[in-house]
């Protein structure tokens, strides 16, 4: 049987608000979830790690570092604009 292998979570994903909490809720289409995601990322002590993160590997899917698809677009392009 293979099993997956999860990699170790970087020093700024181990002090995450969102740590021990359901990966799926980060990436619902559901508005409701997607607000209680950002509500968990709004008291994470990592959230710009997150979000560097979340940019500096164009994960263009699900709530990283508070912001929705659409936001990180917009910084992306914006920060290339400059």
């Amino acid at each position: 049987m293979l099993s997956a292998v999860v990699p170790e979570p970087t020093s700024w994903q181990a002090d995450a608000a969102c740590h021990d909490v359901d990966a799926d809720l980060f990436f619902s289409l559901d508005e409701r979830e997607q607000q209680q995601a950002l509500a968990v990322c709004a008291s994470c002590p990592v959230r710009r790690e997150c979000l560097e993160h979340a940019i500096a590997n164009g994960e263009h899917y699900g709530i990283w570092g508070g912001t929705r698809e659409g936001e990180r677009r917009r910084l992306m392009r914006d920060h290339r604009a400059a």
